[in-house]
């Protein structure tokens, strides 16, 4: 299985990560692709790539800076995420998007700093992770001019409308679902599961958030709250499977070729 999105350099799982990615193996997580957020961790996701991949477990950084920080940026920005994304010819751009969770954060200035990394993600032909939570339809509206010119899109846990869903696939986009796909209460969430054709289809965890109901958590935070880790991948794989009578067996074969194709391109040795 591969888990297309998770947070490994998140501060809340530094004093365990060993034993985290120790249980991924087990469950049969044979790739990661691990998102930055802001400049302040994309150095973090870099060395992480580089101390823990291994050959049972494939560690795929991607750069990018998420919704939630664009007011933090410094004059310098693009330079330092052009300088991450030399460093690995095959990072996606990512996590970035818009947001409609924090209203403080202007959206004007998220659509600013979207869009300068699309054209960044055009330019140098690197697929794009994309977040949209409460504004899914707003973001497809920005990214649909640039759709035919990137070479894969990526829209990480999902919980739009099925409508909206068949929008981002109509541009071609894979829709990853996480754990929100487990909570049988999220009837829009777990109806869209149904609908994605196998072609463009993925999973994730959003490790250490978006905890799955009936997960194993890798620790519990300061409010006592559960953390999510890439062993509950099998959970979500699961729970998709069922969604759409087929075999858990399947879901982790398409899904696991889908992140080939959707990260690397055709030909890649990606698990």
């Amino acid at each position: 299985m591969f888990d297309a999105h998770a947070h490994l350099q998140d501060s809340r799982l530094k004093q365990d990560l060993h034993s985290v990615l120790a249980r991924g193996i087990a469950a049969e997580v044979t790739g990661i692709c691990c998102c930055a957020t802001s400049p302040s961790d994309w150095k973090a996701v870099q060395e992480l790539e580089a101390s823990h991949s291994s050959a049972k477990l494939v560690i795929l950084p991607a750069y990018g800076v998420h919704p939630w920080y664009v007011e933090e940026l410094y004059s310098d920005w693009l330079e330092l995420l052009d300088y991450y994304l030399d460093l690995s010819l095959v990072a996606p751009i990512g996590e970035i998007g818009l947001d409609g969770i924090r209203k403080s954060v202007p959206r004007e200035l998220q659509k600013r700093v979207l869009s300068i990394q699309l054209e960044m993600a055009v330019r140098l032909q690197r697929p794009v992770i994309l977040h949209g939570a409460r504004a899914w339809g707003e973001l497809a509206d920005i990214v649909k001019p640039f759709a035919g010119r990137l070479p894969s899109i990526i829209v990480h846990g999902f919980s739009g409308s099925s409508d909206i869903m068949r929008r981002f696939v109509s541009m071609g986009a894979y829709i990853s679902f996480a754990g929100s796909v487990c909570n049988t209460a999220a009837s829009k969430v777990r109806g869209a599961a149904t609908l994605v054709p196998d072609g463009q289809l993925l999973i994730e965890t959003d490790t250490p958030d978006l905890f799955p109901a009936g997960g194993a958590p890798a620790a519990m935070d300061e409010k006592n709250r559960p953390l999510n880790q890439p062993s509950n991948l099998k959970l979500i794989c699961n729970e998709v499977a069922d969604l759409r009578h087929v075999s858990s067996d399947v879901i982790a074969d398409i899904t696991a070729s889908n992140a080939r194709m959707a990260f690397l391109g055709a030909g890649s040795n990606l698990k």
